[in-house]
């Protein structure tokens, strides 16, 4: 539960210092662009309209994606650390279309925010299964080092004859 939690701040994080950086690209791209043309220095000129462009462009691409982004959050710690697990409760309690809380928790379960439920489309249900267990298979005789060739049940060694169950 933690380790989601710290995922999604940490992408949101990530976000927001994005969203800071294009829009000082925007913010400064236009003084570069000026006094690029000004003063006739190629470089400043063309580094100023690209940091014009991307930050003008940019900005509130980044800022509509950092705003999603911290509501898909408010879900996850609604499921994760509130228990909601119907999205009647969840839409309800953060005040949202039932639509819109059951796309949030499908985005949220497909990003790997929200672990360990299985979605109905209704209901978040705690996943009781298990990973399978690996079976550890034996590749050498522990009595002489030689290799086993698989036989029906058992393994038998090529050197020295010694059997060993498939267990």
């Amino acid at each position: 539960m933690e380790n989601k939690t710290n995922k999604i701040s940490a992408d949101l994080k990530s976000k927001l210092i994005w969203s800071v950086v294009i829009t000082c690209a925007l913010i400064v791209g236009i003084p570069l662009l000026i006094l690029g043309a000004v003063k006739g220095i190629w470089f400043l000129l063309a580094f100023g309209i690209a940091c014009a462009v991307v930050g003008f462009y940019g900005t509130p691409l980044m800022w509509v994606s950092y705003a999603e982004l911290r509501a898909l959050k408010r879900v996850v710690d609604a499921v994760m650390e509130e228990h909601l697990n119907t999205v009647s409760e969840i839409s309800s309690h953060l005040v949202l279309s039932e639509r819109v809380a059951k796309q949030s928790v499908t985005k949220a379960i497909n990003k790997k925010y929200i672990t360990g439920y299985i979605f109905d489309g209704e209901k978040l249900v705690p996943n009781e299964k298990q990973a399978p267990k690996k079976k550890l298979v034996q590749t050498k005789c522990a009595n002489c080092g030689g290799s086993l060739k698989e036989e029906q049940n058992t393994y038998v060694c090529e050197y020295c004859g010694s059997i060993f169950n498939k267990e």
